[in-house]
């Protein structure tokens, strides 16, 4: 008897962001999963990715910060910055960031932000 098991399929879409919509997505996901990948310097703070680099056996939350760093390396030349994402990987970042909406009183314009990407996010096929 053969035994067979159903695997959802991951679809694939293709998101374009502003930088301060991938800086947004970025830290909300190291601050639910790495939080000390942030490190403070004198212009604000840096992102250490080396713990993740490292690591052979990362999760799927860790594979997602290293598929967003490129774009975080970008973000400040100003043009729409675009990734595909599948539908894991969507909905790992929609729970990031309404989760970090809940853990300190943000301004108006991040909440609306980070709303409106959760939004584009699970909208996603």
């Amino acid at each position: 008897m053969a035994f067979f098991s159903f695997v959802p399929a991951q679809h694939s879409v293709e998101m374009t962001f502003t930088s301060d919509e991938i800086i947004l997505a970025l830290m909300s996901l190291v601050r639910v999963t790495h939080p000390s990948m942030l490190r403070q310097d004198a212009d604000g703070f840096t992102v250490d990715f080396e713990a993740v680099e490292r690591n052979p056996n990362r999760n799927d939350s860790e594979r997602l910060l290293l598929k967003l760093r490129p774009l975080l390396e970008t973000a400040g030349d100003g043009g729409p910055l675009a990734l595909d994402f599948n539908t894991g990987e969507s909905q790992l970042l929609s729970d990031a960031l309404e989760r970090l909406e809940t853990v300190q009183t943000w301004p108006a314009d991040v909440l609306s932000m980070s709303r409106y990407l959760r939004q584009r996010l699970t909208a996603a096929p």
